[in-house]
């Protein structure tokens, strides 16, 4: 079977979920939420979308959505156990509250907000510059630059970047990364 690649028009044609990269990183969902309640939180915040667009807010000004458990499960192709599942983790860690509304009735979800990891107060852009503490960023002039070429000729001919060209004269005339990224600015 022959793979079908996307081309540079078509690369956008598709729409996509968008599970927030924080259901991974953070203690509190990354060990609590299987992929499953991941991605159907994902979906919900999508569903969310067409709630708000569809005006159904409560009397206190927030978003519910209101879907049935056996149309997630043909939707994201799960069984009934696992979007069962699925709900109860979402449920434990505060992602969603649910109101029965009744026997053949489908529950008003409402999706809360993901509570964001802790930052040290002391993080500061400072204290993560290279040399500093156990960091083991490499410094910026070790970097290696983004090529950007606009020449739709040969798109991808670096040796013609502006960038490239700019980075080749004065490579190692800067000590600070911004400094650097500022003389490119235009």
């Amino acid at each position: 079977m022959e793979a079908n690649f996307y081309k540079i028009n078509e690369s956008l044609e598709n729409s996509f979920y968008q599970i927030p990269e924080e259901l991974f990183k953070n203690p509190i969902y990354k060990e609590k939420l299987g992929l499953e309640a991941k991605v159907l939180y994902a979906f919900l915040l999508s569903r969310m979308r067409l709630s708000a667009q569809n005006n159904w807010i409560d009397d206190d000004g927030y978003i519910y959505l209101i879907y049935k458990r056996v149309d997630v499960q043909k939707k994201l192709n799960l069984s009934d156990k696992t979007v069962t599942k699925a709900f109860k983790q979402l449920k434990e860690v505060k992602l969603i509250h649910e109101i029965i509304q009744g026997i053949n009735k489908p529950n008003i979800i409402y999706l809360a907000k993901i509570k964001h990891m802790d930052m040290p107060q002391n993080w500061t852009r400072k204290n993560y510059e290279p040399g500093h503490g156990k960091n083991t960023t490499p410094k910026s002039e070790n970097l290696r630059p983004i090529y950007i070429n606009k020449d739709k000729e040969n798109r991808y001919n670096m040796q013609t970047s502006k960038f490239d060209n700019r980075f080749r004269d004065n490579k190692g005339q800067y000590d600070d990364l911004d400094k650097y990224i500022e003389n490119f600015k235009d």
